[in-house]
């Protein structure tokens, strides 16, 4: 506990109390009655809301300076937005001052009470309060917003409402009741995810659906229900019975319907829960495309800070949620993935690496579903996340001792062919100078952080850390393939829905493709070690690219700088394709669009470059849908020998 109980002071309520079910939109209403001493002028009470994946406080904007207009004589603008208000119940003058920020509390401190919230300060000015006086915060007034104000859109148990006060002498203290507990919990059944294999080499296997709720949470409930599978003419194709929350498989009437899209409806035809991706058929012995999450967390995760990288003894609570049980569970029953690591930050110097490592042991389902030992380092020159090849148990390291610097791990792993490092959100705090080819072979492109591809505000809106950024990766030479992953701290990897537990990740999470003989963990490593994959920003869109007939990463010798390059990319979409790009050393040097006689969602390009060969030349395919989603393959490579 950061700050001393003192009950005297007052005690804190709250209406309603909960649980709240996740993205619905609420009036809270929190209550402090002073104690029997009441407030002083200047007192101040602060409360914080659960984490800033709830909906921005905006109070009441102020028409002139602070300084020079105080108490009853401050005035208003009324034409501004405003959703949380304050009033005070009392005999005497005083009124309040509201103010808001988004902070964390205090570095180096259990999550549970110091981690990032939007804070409303309500300042006593004009005169004392006392004792008995209440103050009521209203956070999604309805005089000022019609639905209130949104909750989270994850379930979460035992969050909290911090409120302190400091009653005047600038000495924070907690009042009774404080902090105040809830729970989010997940809505009902509105959704689901219907996945059918990107590659079918054999008979059609079986339709997989997992009922979600609106924000694409595992429901809360799921009474029994039946719905239906439809083909591209709306004809009944498979009937889909559910009995409880565990996903389903079902057997189409017609196999075929797949490779045009299968569509869930109600028995009515009239709503619709979900459409399938795109597969294609592919003969016996080529490369099967596999998607998963390279970046996940679960409870044990917590933030790079200032000294304390990894959860530490008595800290009731990481920045993510779920066990890891949970986070496997939801990749593989929910967002029905191929593959995920969970990767909390310092967890091999962390209080949980054992159990972490062992789940991952347990979970691991060669043929049907992958998972990777991992952790994430991350450092104030970047963030990398630790990949192992097999299950064999890595020592747990001091803290006192082990560092997340970047220089550090390439000692560290050098020469160990079985471990990868993985940047990510690279355009912010990467410091290019640091890399190590060996045991970087990738970078994530996108995730819910936005996309780090080039330095535009395109699906980016923060700073941007200058010489950051994928681009000035591969303009140095560095030979860095692609990915995308969610990165959205609420233990659901593959849910691809837009603001997550913090302000400044507001994207929809980002989804893994690989190109891999079969679905095994050492498949998988070493295709992305070869580069033999791509990102998406959710969608899963089908990408395969080649130059010269050279695989995605590949590295091409060519003796002469006059010599062609013929490339190639095969794009079938989700959904309408709008452009297909080719990047050539940070300049887009060919766009195809499909015609409008043919398939929109199905793109072929073909294009020769016979421009003379520059110095460090690669090239990489850029997938636009008419929907927004995108995908971006790894690089290709030409060196002239």
């Amino acid at each position: 506990m950061i700050f001393f109980q003192d009950d005297a002071i007052g005690q804190v309520t709250l209406s309603p109390e909960g649980p709240f079910v996740t993205g619905s939109y609420m009036t809270l209403k929190l209550t402090f009655t002073t104690g029997v001493d009441g407030l002083a002028e200047g007192a101040r009470l602060r409360v914080g809301v659960p984490n800033t994946g709830w909906e921005p406080v905006v109070v009441p904007q102020l028409r002139y300076w602070d300084e020079l207009v105080r108490g009853k004589e401050r005035k208003y603008a009324p034409f501004h937005s405003v959703n949380t208000t304050a009033e005070v119940v009392t005999q005497g003058d005083a009124v309040l001052h509201l103010e808001t920020m988004e902070r964390m509390l205090i570095p180096d401190e259990d999550p549970a009470e110091a981690y990032w919230r939007w804070w409303i300060t309500a300042t006593v000015e004009g005169g004392p309060l006392a004792g008995g006086d209440p103050i009521v915060l209203t956070y999604g007034d309805p005089r000022f917003v019609r639905r209130g104000v949104r909750v989270q859109t994850f379930p979460e148990d035992e969050l909290t409402i911090s409120v302190y006060v400091d009653p005047g002498d600038g000495n924070w203290v907690r009042p009774g009741g404080a902090p105040v507990e809830l729970d989010v919990v997940s809505g009902a059944p509105a959704r689901a995810n219907v996945v059918v294999p990107s590659v079918i080499t054999g008979p059609v296997p079986p339709v997989r659906i997992a009922l979600t709720d609106a924000c694409h949470c595992r429901p809360n409930d799921d009474p029994p229900r039946s719905l239906v599978l439809r083909d591209e003419r709306w004809r009944r194709v498979g009937d889909v019975r559910f009995s409880g929350l565990q996903p389903v498989k079902v057997e189409l009437k017609n196999s075929g319907a797949v490779f045009e899209g299968v569509t869930l409806t109600d028995p009515e035809g009239k709503q619709i829960w979900g459409t399938s991706n795109p597969c294609i058929h592919s003969d016996e012995g080529n490369l099967q495309l596999f998607w998963g999450d390279l970046h996940a967390q679960s409870e044990y995760h917590v933030m790079h800070s200032q000294e304390k990288d990894a959860r530490q003894v008595g800290w009731s609570k990481g920045i993510s949620c779920g066990t890891p049980d949970d986070v496997y569970q939801y990749a593989r029953d929910v967002a029905l993935l191929d593959f995920v690591a969970i990767t909390d930050q310092g967890a091999i110097t962390g209080v949980g690496w054992e159990l972490l490592q062992q789940k991952a042991i347990e979970h691991y389902r060669p043929g049907e579903f992958v998972t990777f030992k991992s952790y994430e380092a991350g450092s104030p020159v970047g963030h990398r996340n630790v990949y192992f090849r097999d299950d064999a148990i890595e020592p747990p390291q001091d803290a006192g001792t082990f560092s997340y610097m970047p220089d550090f791990l390439y000692e560290h792993y050098r020469g160990r062919k079985d471990v990868m490092l993985i940047p990510h959100h690279v355009k912010t705090w990467t410091d290019w100078s640091l890399h190590d080819p060996d045991l970087e072979p990738l970078m994530e492109i996108y995730s819910c952080w936005g996309q780090s591809e080039n330095p535009s505000m395109d699906r980016w809106d923060k700073g941007m850390t200058p010489g950051a950024g994928a681009w000035e990766a591969l303009r140095r030479g560095y030979r860095l393939g692609m990915i995308a992953s969610s990165d959205n701290h609420v233990g659901m990897p593959g849910r691809s829905y837009q603001h997550d537990r913090q302000a400044h990740t507001p994207f929809p999470g980002g989804l893994a493709a690989v190109w891999a003989p079969e679905l095994t963990r050492e498949a998988l490593f070493d295709a992305l070690k070869s580069r033999r994959c791509y990102g998406t920003t959710g969608a899963r869109i089908i990408l395969d690219f080649t130059l010269n007939d050279q695989p995605m990463g590949s590295i091409l010798k060519v003796e002469r700088a006059e010599v062609s390059r013929e490339v190639y990319a095969y794009v079938q979409g989700t959904d309408a394709i709008d452009r297909v790009e080719v990047v050539q050393n940070g300049k887009i040097v060919e766009i195809g669009t499909p015609h409008h006689r043919d398939r929109q969602d199905v793109y072929r390009l073909q294009w020769r470059d016979t421009t003379a060969l520059e110095t460090n030349t690669y090239y990489y395919i850029r997938v636009i849908q008419t929907d927004g989603e995108m995908g971006w393959s790894s690089p290709i490579w030409v060196d002239r020998v």
